[in-house]
């Protein structure tokens, strides 16, 4: 019996991820659970985890990846914590993800300064950098004007003014897709179907849009703002 490995050596090593064997040895942990950490590990450090993402990138159901959560949450692989707004009310979860238990602090939760937080609508945050907003525009950048031609159609509005910040995330990543070879045209077939789809209680924010992207076009974002 013999194990095949692919080459992770010289200029054209494909991208891999190096992973303790602690966890994935670790014989508490379901292989569910192992695989789940494996994927979660294999994503850059700043990426945000959502249970509806991660079904899209599995034959698991929600309860199932819940499941494999909380397996992770009990044996101290990783660990939920809320973010708060200024009147204390819970806006929503993060996960911090420990490649060993032995990494995580001997006390109390970590604390998040300024921390963003990334919405199906909006950008919450208490960051004074991203407090001076201004209306969305498209600079004659034909892929944001056709997503405003279709917001307004939509909405019968313009659309919510941005942060200077998020305007930029905005140009770079309609700017990343390009790059990537998504044409005009297939860019409005999926703001079309994106539009005609929009629940009524989502406010059809262009950032909520992009962050769809690796499923719409199959190209990852630009960055994780």
């Amino acid at each position: 019996m013999a194990t095949y490995r692919i080459k992770k050596s010289g200029n054209k090593a494909p991208p891999f991820t190096r992973i303790l064997n602690e966890s994935l040895h670790d014989k508490r942990l379901s292989f569910k659970a192992r695989g789940l950490l494996a994927y979660m590990l294999s994503k850059p450090d700043n990426y945000r985890f959502y249970i509806e993402e991660l079904t899209k990138h599995t034959t698991e159901g929600k309860d199932s990846i819940r499941a494999g959560l909380k397996e992770l949450e009990r044996l101290g692989y990783i660990k939920r914590y809320s973010v708060k707004d200024g009147r204390g009310k819970i806006m929503s979860w993060e996960i911090d993800i420990y490649e060993s238990p032995s990494l995580r602090p001997e006390s109390g939760f970590p604390v998040v300064e300024n921390p963003t937080l990334v919405t199906n609508d909006l950008i919450i945050t208490n960051d004074k950098r991203f407090n001076k907003y201004i209306a969305l525009t498209s600079d004659d950048n034909p892929y944001i004007k056709s997503y405003l031609k279709y917001f307004e159609l939509k909405k019968g509005k313009k659309h919510m003014r941005i942060t200077e910040e998020q305007g930029q995330w905005i140009q770079n990543q309609v700017h990343h897709l390009i790059l990537n070879d998504v044409t005009l045209e297939e860019w409005e077939e999926q703001v079309r179907d994106h539009f005609e789809n929009l629940p009524r209680k989502n406010n059809g924010n262009i950032i909520a849009f992009l962050h769809t992207t690796d499923r719409r076009f199959e190209v990852g974002r630009y960055d994780q703002f």
